[in-house]
């Protein structure tokens, strides 16, 4: 694959800082990405992440270093010569009366379009075609302002795409959708960057997700930017890095940031069953669970937890008390009714 972007001790920032020289935000980055590679951007909010983006797409000024498009300097491409390369859906809210959605989508056809920007049959399929990709041409013909906040990040992921280039950057293209369309967005973009060979790069805080799909992510913390396959950066605990000092950690099994809850109370879990979710209501309620002992040591409470015929059943001792229960929610609001 072909090296499609290429960042070399790039500055960004605004005006003069005080802290950064020249005004940067951030220390010099350095990365790569490559065609055909859905890459996900990831990092605390207000890092940086949306100014990054928006300089890497020529919305922006940089401070200082080089932006390498297809091996040749962003500053050298002329704003037409730029729209044909890159394709940016940015987090603003269009929210103009009267616009329709068609009407909004073909707009992406500009950079193909003669000066009055009257669209021939081909860009009035295409735009239809980006559409129903993203489920909207339905709705070809609603008021822009009429729209979900979902419904509308859709329609400008539409109007990217059928601005028919080889990469495309967005900024946060979940951020206003349910789970569903955010998996099908994701998947959609997938789809675009391997079938149609384009740089898809995107930044999200949906990391689980971006897990699941993407083939490179950029970390970007206060000191650098780490870069690497999904799995590689969390065998090397490149995750833990965006936390700082607060007590949330990262789980490397299941891929997910957790709270840490401080277990100041045991309980006895006797079970043959797989206890994952009974483990992660205890936890959540402060519980230390020891599990299946040979001895329960005095004063800690038991939980015996057993299906029969699929129901399920819970049941709690404690010195001469004994409770049952058959859902966790149940058992749950029980020990949170228990004084400490």
């Amino acid at each position: 694959m072909n090296t499609s972007i290429e960042i070399k001790q790039l500055a960004i920032g605004y005006g003069n800082t005080a802290g950064r020289a020249k005004g940067a935000i951030l220390p010099p980055i350095t990365a790569t990405v490559k065609s055909g590679e859905l890459l996900a951007l990831v990092g605390r909010n207000g890092i940086g992440k949306s100014t990054f983006l928006r300089t890497l797409a020529g919305q922006q000024a940089s401070i200082d270093g080089m932006i390498l498009i297809q091996d040749k300097p962003l500053f050298a491409y002329t704003r037409t010569e730029l729209s044909r390369l890159v394709s940016f859906v940015s987090t603003d809210i269009v929210r103009i009366p009267h616009l329709k959605v068609f009407d909004l989508v073909a707009m992406g056809r500009f950079p193909y379009t003669s000066w009055i920007g009257k669209l021939k049959v081909n860009d009035k399929m295409l735009v239809y075609d980006a559409l129903e990709m993203v489920g909207l041409r339905q709705l070809s013909w609603r008021n822009i302002d009429t729209l979900s906040d979902g419904e509308r990040q859709r329609t400008l992921i539409a109007r990217a795409l059928v601005q028919h280039t080889p990469i495309m950057i967005l900024d946060e293209p979940t951020a206003y959708l349910d789970i569903i369309h955010k998996y099908e967005i994701m998947n959609l973009l997938r789809q675009i960057a391997h079938r149609e060979n384009k740089t898809v790069l995107f930044s999200t805080h949906d990391l689980n997700i971006a897990l699941n799909v993407v083939d490179k992510m950029w970390i970007m913390t206060d000191t650098e930017i780490l870069e690497g396959g999904p799995e590689d950066l969390v065998v090397s605990a490149a995750f833990e890095k965006m936390l700082g000092r607060n007590n949330l950690s990262f789980d490397r099994l299941s891929g997910e940031f957790e709270l840490n809850h401080r277990l100041i109370k045991d309980i006895a879990v006797k079970s043959r069953l797989d206890i994952r979710w009974l483990r992660h209501a205890l936890e959540r309620l402060n519980y230390k669970i020891i599990q299946n002992p040979s001895s329960v040591p005095k004063d800690t409470p038991v939980l015996s937890y057993e299906s029969n015929k699929g129901v399920l059943r819970f049941q709690y001792t404690f010195k001469k008390e004994e409770q049952q229960f058959s859902t966790i929610y149940e058992l749950c609001n029980y020990l949170r009714s228990i004084p400490d």
